[in-house]
């Protein structure tokens, strides 16, 4: 066959839905840029509080800066109407400060100092964004979330744990050995054995799980509605998993091994970050213990890293 040559398909049925749109709300302007928010029929409320439908954390946004009216059997030009909630920054669409304006497709929506685009979208453009925001969230070589965009739905979740007084554990883990191995047979190598273990945790914190690369060879995850005991034997069976690790490079005769650190919500802390940090602390003391270990935080290691 010629480089020009066409090939002849089958104008069959469209592999696609008809168009059946739905409406979003996505970030282009702001430190959460590319996040996507369903608009659903009724009211959506959006603003930093953390009930708020559509939750957007950003000190320029009021606890209830808007809402937006949707009414599924309207006509088009009146399906969506936003209206100011007497935000303190005030709400814009399309540059004109308003206090109620019918939405349509394409309007940019300020809230503060964030812009929003406003799409109704068919399922062709939803796969197109979903990919796309795929290509933009994931490390391309381990598969797992980078750390913002994982950051963003431990703040969910640990709002859902609040709600519902469920726990939430965060493991923090660190590869032990790797060093010598990049020493031993160069960085590429020690990248194929951070891509494998990397592989190995997200099966094993899957389906519930959420894990992330935190550094080259360090990762961090967490286990909604479950409480420290449970993610203990979780950890275990992780730290067991690489133990047993078996390189497909052949030539490694250096073991690899992990150290995790455990906290828990809300026992360990209250917030995402001093809850990360806490489960750092336990995995400097697991470092400290000889590595290949599992630890949980308790308050005195808080205590030892003030003195």
């Amino acid at each position: 066959m010629r480089n020009d040559d066409t090939v002849r398909i089958d104008p069959g049925p469209s592999d696609y839905p008809p168009p059946d749109k739905a409406a979003r709300l996505q970030i282009i302007r702001g430190e959460d840029i590319g996040s996507e928010f369903e608009v659903k029929p009724g009211n959506n409320i959006i603003g930093r509080q953390k009930d708020c439908h559509i939750r957007i954390n950003d000190k320029s946004i009021s606890r209830r800066h808007a809402q937006i009216v949707c009414k599924p059997d309207e006509a088009p030009d009146q399906r969506y109407v936003i209206y100011d909630l007497q935000s303190t920054n005030g709400t814009k669409v399309n540059n004109h400060v308003v206090e109620r304006s019918e939405l349509r497709d394409g309007d940019r929506v300020q809230f503060g100092t964030v812009v929003c685009k406003f799409m109704e979208i068919d399922f062709l453009e939803r796969s197109y964004l979903a990919e796309l925001k795929k290509l933009i969230e994931y490390d391309k070589q381990t598969d797992l979330l980078q750390i913002k965009p994982f950051y963003q739905r431990l703040e969910k979740s640990l709002s859902d744990a609040e709600n519902t007084g469920r726990p939430l554990s965060v493991l923090m883990m660190d590869l032990d050995g790797l060093k010598q191995i990049n020493d031993a047979h160069g960085h590429l190598v020690g990248t194929h054995v951070i891509v494998s273990i990397a592989r190995l945790i997200n099966i094993e914190m899957s389906p519930f799980g959420v894990t992330a690369i935190y550094g080259g060879d360090e990762f961090i995850g967490y286990l909604p509605n479950t409480d420290k005991p449970t993610a203990l034997e979780k950890a275990e069976r992780v730290r067991s998993l690489v133990d047993k690790f078996q390189s497909s490079e052949k030539k490694i005769a250096e073991p690899v091994t992990i150290s995790i650190g455990v906290a828990e919500f809300p026992s360990d802390a209250l917030e995402m970050m001093p809850l990360v940090a806490n489960a750092d602390k336990a995995l400097y003391v697991a470092k400290a213990a000889g590595k290949n270990c599992v630890v949980p935080y308790d308050s005195s290691m808080s205590e030892a890293a003030k003195k």
